[in-house]
């Protein structure tokens, strides 16, 4: 009696030990008693797949995170792993469709402006013949240091032209960006007619870019030509200054 007796524990042990490891633990029910030591009691159960430990995880920071920012997020009590689960799921699916429209309505946008730059640059061909430093003069008046820039420009549009605005952009021979420039030139351009604009930088030689722009020879870099818009002595306006 006494051996039968000991067999049945033991099979009651060995069964209970078997439903403990056949636990699913995308169904552990979170409550206000385990909710800060679940993790730890899941953690030796077999059944999450990487993917979704890195899920629970994720979850878990966030919720961590808006506690400490003083957000309130919802109490985990009352939920399952696996809500957790399937909840951090949405949030990155959701996270990476947001990305993705941005990412489009981004490349909708520079194809627009890039569309529209190059039609601009068949009425207005610009380029930059010369890059020079001027230094600071105080005894003569000048007491700022200076990048100077002198473009050259034709009217190639076919209509006399009253105004145009853009962008000048240095890179180096591999495209990496240097530095960039706004410009503004009001003088009135007839048609066909070629002028030439000198403009200055103020240099700062605490600032990297500047000190790049000064030190790279002209031959040395590329130069872009970004035009925005023009507007004609006949009020027509092609393009959008920013």
């Amino acid at each position: 009696m006494k051996r039968a007796l000991q067999v049945f524990v033991f099979a009651m042990a060995i069964g209970l030990f078997l439903a403990a490891c056949s636990t699913d633990p995308r169904q552990v029910r979170i409550t206000e008693t385990n909710k800060d030591k679940f993790v730890d009691e899941i953690k030796d159960l077999k059944g999450l797949t990487v993917d979704e430990s890195r899920l629970l995880f994720g979850f878990l920071m966030r919720h961590k995170l808006a506690t400490g920012l003083g957000q309130a997020p919802a109490s985990l009590a009352g939920r399952t792993v696996g809500d957790l689960i399937s909840e951090q799921r949405s949030f990155e699916t959701d996270a990476r469709k947001r990305e993705e429209e941005q990412a489009r309505l981004a490349a909708e946008a520079k194809a627009k402006e890039d569309a529209l730059a190059a039609e601009l640059r068949k009425a207005i061909n610009l380029t930059v013949f010369d890059k020079g430093y001027l230094p600071s003069n105080p005894i003569g008046g000048r007491y700022r240091d200076y990048i100077t820039i002198k473009c050259a420009y034709e009217n190639t549009s076919g209509k006399d032209v009253r105004a145009f605005t853009g962008a000048v952009r240095f890179t180096d021979l591999f495209g990496k960006l240097i530095f960039e420039i706004r410009l503004t030139i009001s003088d009135p351009a007839k048609a066909g007619a070629k002028a030439t604009w000198e403009g200055t930088i103020d240099y700062n030689q605490f600032i990297d870019a500047h000190r790049s722009l000064r030190n790279t020879e002209l031959k040395d870099m590329k130069v872009v030509w970004i035009p925005k818009s023009i507007i004609y002595v006949d009020g027509t306006q092609v393009g959008k200054a920013e």
